[in-house]
């Protein structure tokens, strides 16, 4: 289940990269609603774990988070950027 509630949030953070590109928003706004839409996943594990590092399994969360974070950037640069090339082609 963790798996795929993992692929499905990369998913749409691809997807969602590749939508914010076609907006004709400003880049300050178009950059504030993606760090809105990547955070909000890794801060529910990171939250917990730096709260309370005593706590088992601390260390694994702090690491999936940290994961989790830096995946979704790439996965919401990666839409951004596929769009890109695409609206290059037209």
């Amino acid at each position: 289940m963790a798996q795929i509630v993992t692929a499905i949030y990369l998913l749409f953070m691809l997807v969602a990269g590749w939508r914010l590109f076609g907006i004709g928003w400003p880049v300050k706004a178009k950059l504030g609603t993606a760090v809105a839409l990547i955070l909000p996943i890794p801060l529910l594990v990171l939250i917990p774990a730096l709260t309370h590092p005593e706590r088992p399994f601390a260390g694994l969360l702090q690491s999936v988070g940290v994961a989790l974070l830096i995946c979704g950037i790439f996965c919401m640069a990666g839409g951004w950027s596929a769009a890109r090339l695409r609206a290059r082609r037209k």
